[in-house]
């Protein structure tokens, strides 16, 4: 028999791997023989890829314990390089979502954190990695918190998200970007805005059929636009997408966690439409299998379906029984319950292993305090009165502190206020300056240009000689260029186009003259439906647009540009970037010439949020957010 080498392994990953979505069966049996063949002759790549992705096998299948023996054993065979501690990271995830779907959040949220120190420490810059981990980590905290509009770590990692997905427009990188949507989709969906959460799921599909995209991210995307359908009460939706993921899974013969979570769902979308016999029948196996396989996180919603469609159809006695094991079952997975999982683990991730010698030191010092205690009533009596004199005082002072805060808050907002309002007066003032500045030009000037060309066209009809025609027609020429030129400035002093058809289309304009003047060409799109906003608002955002481009022709001394507008149901969000030559971001923050300090003031007299992303030598990317008037 011949001896196995790292080639021919290596050739046998590559066929596992093409067949583990199709026919994972197959990949199995190869994936055995690779963890064989690399242990006979030591390879340590070959162990650690055949052992992770047999725990990715026995994942699908949900068999948790099967999978987290494969993949903790893969982490002893991970190199100590870059690619080894990507590996690392990477199991550290595959080992939480074992460990959330069999209900154990601590040791999820344990691993994820992991990864994130591990991804810090090791200083890995590979954007799948990082919006990977940074992913894992958004998906457990909308899990677990209640109220994420609140919740500044949710909002933080939201923010992460979308800092790698203008990274991707920027790098065109379809894969990172296909993740970011997929992440927003549950983001928006928590925030309960399902109109945005849909846009990002029906996005993630699009590019995943250009990435050839797994099962699982295919899946998991129609459930959630399922979801979202029921939530917002619109059962005949929900069910095409949840039957569109049940035809895919019997075409590709699958039969995992997601085909189990269309089935509980489609269950309440029944009850939604009244049909309690079809919502019986399609939640009751779909149950039997989630209890078989020990999935916990959507049994609460089988047995919520059941009791109210057994309810309904009058059999109270199993709607009594169903609905007392919905409260058992969400009693196991509140998410206050999961939350305070959370903030325990943050603390045990803190301490160091000096527990041992603490312990020790505070019982010598229960120790000591016994033997004392009798000799020292009178002292203990008079420090608790001191204790509790001080610690009135310091309640007296802290309130007294409070206090000061709240009126320095106060005042600070009301500083605040009035700078806006200054910004805003002086925005508004230099727009009606420059609207005066427009009709004169174009009143004044313009008519003035428009008589002197009558006149000289009334002398040449009068004096057409051969000698005087050239310079005639040199000077008509002159008249011609100085009047487009006057338009040209009077336009861009006051656009009209952008007081009759909006933002949107005197953008596009404002970028089309642009291109064709030959300096930089600039690429606009718009996505989302272009709502008519307050003419002052969609003016501020044009001036920052005709900044930022003129920014872009100044100094970036880049080859192409674009900008992006998406308008969302409560959000316009404006991206302008290049590919030139970029800038230092910090030293650049210190010294911002007239045109940045001037979009600055701007987006804060709007409320907005500018965020500017740029390396030296690769370009620069502006993003705003604005919430709509």
């Amino acid at each position: 028999m011949t001896r196995p080498d790292t080639a021919s392994i290596k050739i046998l990953m590559d066929k596992a791997f093409k067949l583990q979505e199709k026919s994972p069966d197959s990949a199995l049996v190869l994936y055995q023989d690779i963890l064989s063949n690399s242990r006979a002759i030591g390879f340590r790549n070959g162990i650690a890829e055949s052992l992770k992705n047999l725990g990715r096998y026995y994942s699908s299948k949900n068999q948790h314990e099967k999978s987290l023996h494969y993949l903790q054993s893969a982490l002893a065979f991970c190199d100590n390089n870059t690619a080894g501690y990507e590996k690392t990271v990477r199991l550290y995830l595959m080992i939480s979502v074992n460990f959330y779907y069999a209900g154990r959040y601590d040791s999820c949220a344990w691993y994820r954190y992991q990864a994130l120190n591990y991804l810090q420490e090791h200083q890995l810059d590979d954007l799948d990695i990082q919006i990977d981990v940074y992913g894992r980590l958004l998906q457990f905290w909308l899990n677990a918190h209640q109220d994420i509009r609140n919740d500044p770590y949710s909002r933080e990692l939201a923010a992460r998200i979308n800092q790698f997905e203008q990274r991707a427009l920027l790098t065109k990188d379809s894969s990172v970007l296909m993740e970011a949507y997929f992440q927003k989709a549950g983001y928006y969906n928590n925030l309960g805005n399902n109109d945005s959460a849909r846009y990002f799921c029906r996005r993630t599909l699009e590019i995943g059929e250009l990435l050839n995209m797994t099962n699982g991210v295919r899946m998991s995307t129609l459930v959630n636009i399922g979801i979202t359908y029921v939530e917002d009460k619109q059962p005949a939706l929900a069910i095409e997408y949840f039957n569109k993921l049940l035809a895919y899974a019997k075409e590709h013969n699958i039969q995992n966690r997601y085909v189990i979570f269309a089935n509980i769902m489609m269950g309440e979308a029944y009850v939604l439409q009244k049909e309690y016999d079809k919502a019986i029948a399609v939640t009751l196996p779909a149950l039997a299998e989630a209890e078989k396989l020990e999935i916990i996180t959507t049994t609460d919603n089988a047995h919520k379906n059941l009791a109210d469609a057994y309810e309904a159809l009058g059999q109270y006695q199993k709607a009594a029984e169903q609905r007392k094991l919905y409260s058992d079952v969400r009693d196991s997975i509140t998410k206050a319950e999961k939350l305070e999982v959370i903030y325990d683990l943050e603390m045990k991730y803190q301490i160091t292993e000096k527990n041992k010698e603490i312990a020790q030191k505070e019982l010598a010092i229960a120790q000591n305090e016994s033997r004392l205690k009798t000799k020292n009533i009178w002292i203990v009596g008079i420090t608790a009165s001191l204790v509790l004199l001080t610690l009135l005082s310091l309640l007296v002072y802290r309130n007294n502190i409070h206090k000061q805060k709240i009126q320095q808050e106060k005042i600070f907002t009301m500083q605040q206020e009035g700078e806006i309002n200054r910004l805003k007066g002086v925005i508004s003032g230099e727009e009606k300056e420059r609207s005066r500045i427009a009709r004169e030009l174009h009143d004044g000037m313009g008519g003035t240009l428009g008589s002197i060309r009558g006149q000289l066209s009334m002398v040449f009809r009068k004096h057409k000689t051969t000698d005087v025609s050239n310079d005639f027609l040199e000077i008509m020429a002159l008249l011609e260029e100085a009047a487009a030129d006057l338009r040209h400035t009077s336009h861009n002093l006051m656009p009209e186009i952008l007081l009759q058809e909006g933002l949107a289309k005197a953008t596009a304009m404002f970028c089309e003259r642009v291109k064709k003047a030959g300096v930089t060409p600039i690429a606009f799109e718009t996505w989302g439906e272009a709502k008519k906003m307050p003419a002052d608002f969609e003016l501020s955002v044009y001036r920052i647009i005709q900044e930022l481009v003129q920014n872009i022709i100044k100094h970036a001394k880049a080859t192409e540009a674009n900008v992006q507008l998406v308008f969302h149901e409560t959000q316009l969000c404006l991206t302008v970037e290049d590919n030139g030559q970029g800038m230092n971001i910090h030293a650049q923050n210190k010294r911002d010439g007239v045109g940045l300090t001037t979009v600055r003031e701007r987006v804060h007299s709007l409320n907005g949020q500018l965020d500017i992303d740029s390396t030296p030598g690769k370009g620069t990317s502006v993003y705003i957010e604005f919430n709509l008037p």
